[in-house]
């Protein structure tokens, strides 16, 4: 009888795992890619390619990258943003001292249709309002700011 019980206790705890996994496979990740946002950014920037070349594309992608991924760089900003001024004002700077004179409206077109490229595969979405948390988005937080369930602040 025992013997039975862990049965199915086994067979319900695999069936749970089963069920929760299919459920993770069924949600699409989203995933950049290096080419395809170049492909994306050059069929956009329209017949005159506004006069870059892909390789120049790629070029200012990698400065922005360099950017946004170096917080010494932009922590007197602020957060970093996607396309913002301050990613396409170092990016004009770079550019400047490795001799490729991008003009300001090139590298925002890239930029900006980088943006529309990572909305486009879901890698971003409408900006956060700094003053709701995580908790509070979920319904977790009461008016004095301590966990509904008594848990004590974290």
């Amino acid at each position: 009888m025992l013997f039975a019980i862990l049965m199915v206790v086994v067979l319900a705890f695999g069936v749970a795992m089963f069920w929760q996994e299919s459920k993770r496979m069924q949600q699409s990740a989203a995933i950049y890619g290096v080419d395809d946002s170049i492909e994306w950014i050059w069929e956009g920037l329209g017949e005159d390619k506004r006069g870059l070349t892909k390789a120049d594309v790629r070029r200012i992608l990698g400065w922005e990258m360099r950017y946004l991924q170096q917080p010494d760089i932009w922590k007197d900003d602020g957060s970093p943003v996607v396309g913002g001024g301050a990613a396409a004002a170092y990016a004009q700077e770079r550019s400047l001292e490795e001799g490729h004179p991008y003009e300001p409206d090139q590298i925002f077109a890239v930029l900006d249709l980088q943006a529309t490229y990572l909305a486009a595969i879901g890698a971003i979405g409408e900006p956060v309002d700094p003053s709701h948390t995580l908790r509070e988005a979920e319904g977790q937080v009461d008016d004095s700011g301590g966990f509904e369930s008594g848990t004590p602040n974290a």
